[in-house]
């Protein structure tokens, strides 16, 4: 059995983010992919291109009239949502996960990129970040403060209660002063090389080289094959 292949199980194999439809790339991203370096290098490079391209539609079906470093970086975030709709939905039972009934939002994106219901059935608000892996978040430079209110406000998430704000990234981690001030610590986050809150006993530190991204991913062949029948690449 695979890395985490007892726990990733794919209980919902209709996944609706647009990228898996507009991005024509898939096969270049996926392609004897086992690792979240090896992605994260394809998608960089390919962001790239698209910023110096004349035909940014060759590479992704845009409904905007976006060029340049915009394209790029619009694409860079689709198709790393699209990632995380993927995984979430292969971790229904893994309690530092676990969500069940996630939906994608696609519309009046607020700061909320997607939703679902914790093992309770309470709801949970998911933020989806692609940003360089030293790179911090923060409530400013991220507008996270967004994130918290919207989640409140459209989607009935309960601020004062534990761990139903997730937020999952490719950076560095969240700056302390957001986690503490502006979260008071109730905020869980996935990032490619730690986590914060999402361990039992992590409550109030941040978790290295136990839980993240790449401990998820990384030369798990399940998780990939998966996805890549998904994108049919």
């Amino acid at each position: 059995m695979k890395k985490n292949q007892d726990i990733l199980t794919l209980t919902n194999n209709d996944l609706t983010h647009p990228a898996f439809l507009k991005c024509t790339q898939w096969g270049r991203l996926l392609n004897k992919c086992n690792k979240l370096s090896t992605f994260c290098g394809r998608l960089n490079r390919i962001s790239a291109e698209i910023a110096e391209s004349s035909n940014v539609h060759d590479y992704y079906k845009f409904e905007d009239d976006l060029v340049g470093s915009n394209a790029g970086n619009k694409f860079k975030g689709d198709v790393f949502e699209a990632f995380c709709e993927l995984l979430i939905k292969m971790s229904p039972l893994d309690e530092r996960i676990g969500l069940t009934n996630y939906q994608v939002v696609t519309e009046d994106d607020t700061g909320v990129d997607g939703f679902g219901l914790d093992r309770q059935g309470r709801p949970v608000a998911v933020q989806i970040k692609y940003r360089m892996w030293d790179y911090e978040l923060s409530h400013i430079s991220e507008h996270l403060n967004n994130f918290r209110l919207t989640a409140y406000q459209k989607f009935g998430v309960d601020p004062r209660l534990e761990n139903n704000l997730l937020i999952i990234t490719t950076g560095k981690e969240i700056n302390w002063r957001t986690l503490e001030r502006q979260f008071q610590g109730k905020v869980r986050c996935i990032n490619g090389n730690a986590s914060y809150r999402c361990l039992r006993g992590s409550e109030n530190k941040t978790v290295k080289g136990l839980y993240s991204l790449k401990t998820i991913v990384d030369g798990n062949e399940f998780f990939w094959e998966t996805m890549r029948k998904q994108a049919n690449a």
